[in-house]
């Protein structure tokens, strides 16, 4: 671990509550912002004249109708979510319910729910939806059920005392990635793989809703890899998803494999870097998200795509609630990393976490 992260995970030990004052500019802006990271042609998000939160949200409706377009058109919500339940387990601390729910007329969309134990009648509780990564143990590995605990994010998270909602991602099906995607060209030809990936996670918040212990106002998400592109599209297009964490996504289109047919396709590429993911990052604000790398997809160049959205979080007074680590653990979600994100989504939900669980080191 280095000196940065262990000075981090220190200072937040001796955090014993979420509404507490705590200093992130310092901690995920500060270290940055002197780096000499080279040019990569990311048009200003802040235009000439934007200078008030109305003049953003012009500017906001023109980015978010070409990113609409790029990703396709999203199905329309069936009326019932149907949900499906295959089985529940009770474990020591949490029940772990392995359900489906209706995604589009066309398809479902199989999870597993964790619940506290001590949930209460009426009591409200913040919930976090965890997306996969690349794995053929899709859901299994954030419930703890895949040979990688260090993934089993879902676990550390109903440990805290989340309810969490773990959901596989269609391109991990049957198929896989390139199978599911001829799939769904052929029934939605004008939807691309992320357009699907983003229509899945605001129907995950939909199911959240229909669970009366889940407060609808302190949803957020988290992603590793595969899952981290999740978490941008999902926080960026739905705004039900009020913070989020991103490790090791690629934060950049050039940084990773989005021009896959799974994900945004070849068709984005004359449109780079006209098009980039500075734009799609800034719909998010003035919301939380952090961005998490470990000098494989993501790390100190990921900066740049950060510090280009700062005058948006800056026009709401939220600079505070972007912000890049680099914990150099290479393609992987390190314990210490995992401690600052955790910690990040109590702050911002306003959770208080039932122990300060962050799963092995």
């Amino acid at each position: 671990m280095n000196i940065l992260l262990m000075i981090i995970l220190i200072n937040l030990s001796q955090i014993n509550d979420t509404s507490e004052k705590f200093d992130w500019i310092s901690i995920t802006q500060k270290p940055y912002s002197k780096l000499n990271i080279p040019d990569i042609g990311l048009n200003s998000i802040i235009e000439k004249g934007t200078n008030s939160i109305n003049d953003w949200n012009v500017r906001k409706t023109s980015i978010e109708k070409k990113w609409r377009n790029q990703i396709g058109v999203l199905p329309e919500k069936p009326r019932e979510l149907s949900t499906k339940f295959e089985g529940t387990e009770t474990l020591a601390t949490h029940k772990r319910i392995l359900l489906s729910f209706q995604s589009d007329e066309n398809d479902r969309i199989n999870a597993y729910l964790l619940l506290p134990l001590d949930i209460k009648k009426k009591i409200k509780k913040a919930a976090i939806v965890v997306f996969h990564q690349t794995t053929k143990d899709t859901i299994r590995e954030p419930v703890g059920l895949g040979p990688n605990q260090q993934l089993a994010i879902a676990n550390h998270l109903v440990e805290r005392g989340y309810i969490v909602l773990a959901p596989e991602c269609f391109i991990m099906k049957g198929k896989g990635p390139q199978g599911q995607a001829e799939v769904l060209l052929q029934k939605r030809p004008n939807l691309t793989g992320m357009g699907k990936m983003t229509f899945d996670s605001i129907r995950c918040v939909d199911f959240l809703e229909s669970i009366e212990n889940v407060d609808p106002l302190r949803i957020g998400c988290i992603g590793f890899s595969l899952g981290a592109k999740e978490v941008l599209y999902a926080m960026a297009f739905e705004s039900r998803y009020k913070a989020g964490v991103f490790n090791e996504g690629g934060i950049g289109i050039r940084m990773s494999n989005w021009t896959d047919p799974w994900y945004l396709t070849q068709k984005i590429k004359p449109n780079i870097p006209e098009m980039e993911h500075h734009q799609v990052l800034s719909l998010i604000a003035p919301r939380p998200i952090l961005i998490m790398g470990g000098d494989s997809a993501d790390g100190d160049r990921s900066w740049t795509f950060v510090k280009s959205v700062l005058p948006v979080y800056q026009l709401f007074g939220a600079e505070e609630k972007i912000g890049l680590i680099n914990h150099h653990g290479k393609h992987a979600f390190p314990y210490s990393a995992r401690s600052i994100a955790y910690h990040w989504l109590d702050h911002w939900l306003g959770h208080r976490p039932a122990k300060n669980e962050s799963g092995p080191k």
